[in-house]
């Protein structure tokens, strides 16, 4: 057997017909037959499982299962054995239609009582609902569907309302005693908590104004508009102070014929943080800040600015005792501190005129200073503010007295309106001044000296406050 069928297999008709039967399995028409009838023995059997998916409810399970036959029966899918694999899919939509929910129901004593969701359950389950009287109602639950419950009370229970009872005067007891055994029983004042923060704000329009209407001795209309606002933030607990305000005042004024020129602008900020030392004295730190938010020229020259926001500031540290004794006074000593001058845009401003060297932006000083702010009323409607620092360099003449003197006037009209008289008085070593004299019917410039410097506001204001 053996030799005959080796002899069998080396026959060249029984070798051209195996080669004849492998180029048939690899003709492109009848792979293209097989596919055709694997795509269409697909087709019926993914419509077959169409109709048990449509029994489940509409939900994430039902768009699953149904994307799950899809990608089964592709139409380029060939599946050997199609009923085994039907089978299996037609038991899983059975058991998804037919799926039930369990859950548990806990009522106030910690009870615990099964519960079972099902399509077709007719049954009912009973279970108590407590009050906070730990009084209990049969509650019945049954299931009308996979998504549905209907629950209704025992017939055991029943509820009445409540009415209020009428009540005369003669049906109240009354048991007089006697006035000299009553004692009334001490109870503390109830005291409201403490502001840790004291916030206040002042809000002023000054307004200068002239107006020239045919008059002989000549003149210009002008009118001039300052916006001053103040503001305060005050914190204090037990032995520690912190005390901030920051004064911003920004003006403009325009005369005739000219065109609308700066009139004022300032910015200062004062911070000064206490503990408690004895008596009426605390410890200080305190800081205090002042620059100007515009450019700033010297008129009539406007094209060339002499100060900006930071070109010249002035930054000033001082650490010393403050004596209180009232509200409207107050003195800081510092036997320590430090003053500090910025010119930072050096391209566009002239540190020099400030008192700083050409090779500098910044100018440090340290010495010691007294600052002194006092309030009081001259008269019923009439108050005046008085602020006053000095300065006296430790390194650098200590006996050229850097002084600013700040005197504030105010008139209360009413409640809104004001008049008020605004001056500055300041002298700083630093800065010098320019000596002009007249030679040959031309100015000439002779020398520098410092000089004091003096500023003066009246106007009528309308000021409006807030605090908490």
């Amino acid at each position: 057997n053996m030799i005959a069928r080796l002899e069998f297999n080396r026959d060249s008709l029984n070798s051209s017909i195996s080669k004849a039967i492998f180029r048939h399995k690899l003709d492109s028409v009848e792979k293209m037959r097989r596919f055709l009838a694997a795509r269409e023995q697909n087709r019926h059997a993914r419509d077959e499982f169409y109709y048990p998916i449509g029994l489940i409810d509409n939900d994430s399970v039902r768009s699953s299962i149904k994307q799950m036959v899809d990608v089964v029966y592709l139409d380029t899918a060939f599946n050997p054995k199609p009923v085994v694999l039907r089978s299996s899919l037609e038991r899983l939509v059975y058991h998804l239609a037919n799926d039930s929910i369990y859950f548990k129901i806990i009522n106030a004593k910690l009870d615990t009582i099964p519960f079972t969701l099902k399509k077709g359950r007719v049954d009912s389950t009973a279970f108590f609902l407590m009050n906070s009287s730990n009084d209990s109602a049969k509650v019945f639950m049954r299931t009308l569907g996979k998504n549905s419950v209907y629950m209704w009370v025992g017939d055991d229970l029943m509820l009445k309302h409540l009415f209020k009872k009428e009540g005369t005067p003669e049906s109240l007891p009354t048991q007089w005693k006697d006035p000299r055994k009553l004692r009334i029983v001490n109870r503390p004042i109830p005291v409201a908590p403490s502001k840790l923060w004291m916030l206040r704000s002042e809000f002023s329009f000054l307004v200068n104004q002239n107006t020239l209407v045919n008059w002989a001795k000549g003149g210009n209309n002008n009118i001039a508009l300052t916006t001053d606002i103040k503001g305060w933030a005050n914190y204090s607990k037990g032995s520690i102070k912190w005390d901030n305000s920051l004064w911003f005042v920004y003006g403009v004024q325009k005369t005739e014929l000219l065109p609308m020129r700066k009139s004022a602008d300032r910015i200062f900020i004062i911070s000064n943080l206490s503990h408690k030392a004895f008596k009426k004295f605390d410890y200080t730190l305190g800081t205090t800040f002042e620059s100007q938010s515009m450019k700033g020229f010297a008129y009539p020259n406007d094209s060339v600015p002499v100060s900006k926001f930071m070109a010249p500031a002035d930054l000033k540290i001082s650490l010393g005792l403050t004596f209180k004794p009232n509200p409207k006074l107050m003195i800081n000593m510092s036997p320590v501190g430090g003053q500090f001058r910025f010119v930072l845009d050096t391209a566009m401003i002239n540190q020099v005129r400030y008192g700083l060297r050409k090779d500098q932006r910044v100018n440090a000083q340290l010495g010691a200073s007294v600052t002194i702010t006092h309030a009081m009323a001259l008269a019923k409607n009439v108050n005046m503010t008085n602020y006053l620092n000095l300065f006296s360099n430790y390194i650098d003449h200590p006996e050229k007295l850097f002084f600013d003197w700040r005197l504030a006037l105010t008139l209360k009209v009413n409640r809104f309106i004001n008049l008020s008289v605004q001056t500055e008085t300041l002298y700083d070593p630093r800065i010098q001044f320019p000596i002009f004299e007249m030679q040959e019917g031309k100015q000439v410039k002779v020398g520098e000296e410092t000089r004091v410097q003096f500023n003066e506001i009246l106007a009528v204001s309308f000021k409006y406050s807030l605090s908490n």
